[in-house]
């Protein structure tokens, strides 16, 4: 449904399927009164439905829209985002196929120091030795890959070669979830203590989702991200 967007060094975020809009969130509410043929009439009043419903904690009505990404990341980033058992994964198996040579490899400007007031996070403040380090994650990758063409050439099991890559090497599935729980995945995600790697793409699933409901992504900017209408 869109085009392939670039993020981080190899990886990407693509809509692919969706089902619903901003009417099937008003015509979902609207029956409650057993007026969901109301819906559509008025743009004006189903937006102000809508807005009345995320600000209040109507969610159910949300759930009546349905959205695939296809999604090209580090596994790290892969293990953070399926925390989120709400969703739907279907993920690439190295089972079944060989890896390709992929692995992230951070900006010189993502490269800072470990925060001390929050164990899980960095700081803004540049490393000093960010090229050093920079190298050292290039080569402990291709290190790992090398070892792991190697297994496969002595005719060692795909299940078992691939248990010597990193977990910065490149995974790639589709992630189905409804509207509602896109949201509560946003709203860990966008957060500024959230992980860069995984924030990046939180931000492109944010603008993604804007082409499917407007409305509805407009609800849920200025109710939990602040923004101002």
């Amino acid at each position: 449904m869109m085009n392939d967007v670039r993020i981080l060094d190899h990886g990407l975020l693509r809509l692919v399927d969706s089902m619903g809009s901003d009417l099937a969130i008003a015509r979902n509410a609207r029956v409650s009164y057993d007026a969901e043929w109301r819906a559509g009439e008025d743009k004006g009043s189903d937006a102000r439905l809508i807005g009345y419903l995320y600000k209040n904690g109507h969610n159910t009505p949300f759930e009546a829209v349905s959205v695939t990404f296809e999604v090209k990341a580090p596994i790290f980033v892969f293990r953070q985002w399926h925390r989120h058992r709400t969703q739907s994964y279907n993920e690439l198996s190295a089972r079944y196929r060989e890896l390709p040579e992929e692995f992230y490899v951070p900006e010189l400007s993502q490269i800072t120091t470990q925060s001390t007031d929050n164990k899980q996070m960095r700081t803004e403040h540049q490393n000093p030795a960010a090229e050093v380090i920079r190298n050292a994650i290039s080569s402990s990758n291709t290190d790992s890959f090398g070892v792991y063409r190697d297994l496969l050439r002595q005719g060692c099991p795909r299940e078992l070669a691939r248990s010597v890559l990193p977990v910065g090497t490149y995974s790639h599935m589709f992630a189905t979830a409804n509207l509602n729980n896109w949201f509560k995945f946003l709203a860990e995600r966008l957060h500024p203590h959230a992980q860069y790697e995984i924030r990046v793409y939180a931000e492109e699933i944010l603008r993604q989702l804007e082409t499917v409901a407007p409305i509805a992504v407009s609800a849920f900017k200025v109710t939990t991200l602040g923004y101002q209408k």
